[in-house]
């Protein structure tokens, strides 16, 4: 790729980030003032809460964090805690079906493609004991789609007992990190 290519890469996505960003910012002083928006996001508020985690979760194309609009939930009257709860579990279950797809690829790749397996095992081979760290680690401090991880660790055959709770615990301090963060820094402009 060209310099220029990777500047105009970088500029494209600064400029997204500031796009979805100022439009978040800008749906919630709208919402923060309509009732009539705030009720309505207060009866789909959970599910949509729930939709939009597990969506962020999946999308390894567009990574927008959920916690993104997390004060526009607040300013419904959602409380931030309900909020962070529901990130957490919508989260986990983008999580396990990024899990189950590198299993269920896991039969394909090892049937029609087994050096790609048989690479990725050696490169595990000696680690394994760094792996609830590398879960944890990963899933709570890395702002990229766990897919990256997920997915190979299912085509290895790595059991979800391995990696479940360090993922859950890390799923947890990401979501309730990202949403605090964003929740304080919206009350800074609003």
């Amino acid at each position: 790729m060209t310099k220029k290519r990777k500047f105009f890469n970088i500029v494209v996505f600064l400029l997204v980030f500031i796009g979805i960003f100022f439009a978040s910012l800008s749906l919630t002083k709208y919402v923060a003032e309509d009732v009539g928006i705030q009720k309505m996001i207060q009866e789909f508020g959970y599910l949509g809460i729930l939709i939009i985690s597990f969506a962020a979760g999946m999308n390894t194309l567009v990574p927008i964090p959920a916690a993104t609009f997390v004060p526009i939930f607040t300013a419904a009257g959602i409380p931030l805690y309900v909020v962070i709860i529901l990130l957490i579990i919508g989260t986990m279950v983008a999580n396990l079906v990024s899990f189950a797809i590198g299993v269920y690829g896991g039969k394909i790749v090892e049937s029609h493609y087994p050096k790609i397996q048989s690479k990725l095992l050696q490169f595990y081979k000696g680690k394994e004991k760094w792996l609830p760290y590398f879960a944890f680690a990963f899933s709570a401090f890395l702002p990229v789609p766990d897919e990256i991880y997920l997915i190979p660790l299912g085509i290895m055959g790595i059991k979800l007992r391995q990696i479940i709770i360090p993922l859950l615990l890390g799923t947890i301090v990401y979501q309730t990190l990202t949403a605090l963060g964003v929740d304080n820094i919206f009350k800074l402009f609003l």
